[in-house]
């Protein structure tokens, strides 16, 4: 009985660790998704070529300012991390606070994609019927590209 503690354990250990590297990142910093410098970067690839007028560029600089300030911000993220530290080094595992920051961080991580969908709403209501169809366009070649790279990478792994 008393491996199977110190299994459950050490298994609870490692995803907590797994999950505390993500927060550090933040959500969606990291990867493919975007975040951060990345996803403006993103943004403007997509949004490159729609021929977009100054006042249309105006406003979604100014959403776009508007979702950053929102955004949670580091320190908070550190503290979240430095939380899942806490209960990994414990001598004693706590479940319950385990359960409750892990909720805590997916709560954290709706918001932030509801805010990033907002976000994209929001900039497609600034642009033309014209500049829609172009930018819809643009999304289906990207993921016609992804399921193309995820076919490639699948058949060298077999």
């Amino acid at each position: 009985m008393k491996k199977f503690n110190v299994l459950t354990a050490f298994f609870a250990a490692s995803m907590t660790l797994l999950l505390s590297q993500s927060v550090m990142a933040g959500p969606h910093e990291h990867g493919r998704h975007g975040g951060g410098q990345h996803g403006q970067v993103g943004l403007e690839r997509m949004l490159k070529g729609l021929d977009l007028t100054d006042a249309q560029r105006q406003q979604i600089a100014q959403l776009t300012d508007e979702f950053k300030a929102k955004r949670t911000e580091q320190p908070q993220r550190q503290q979240t991390a430095e939380k899942f530290v806490a209960i990994i080094k414990a001598d004693v595992f706590d479940e319950v606070a385990a359960r409750q920051l892990i909720e805590q961080q997916q709560t954290q991580m709706i918001e932030q994609g509801v805010a990033r969908l907002k976000l994209q709403h929001a900039i497609r209501a600034v642009l033309t019927a014209e500049q829609k169809a172009q930018l819809d366009a643009k999304m289906l070649r990207m993921k016609q590209k992804r399921q193309d790279a995820a076919k490639t990478t699948e058949a060298s792994a077999e």
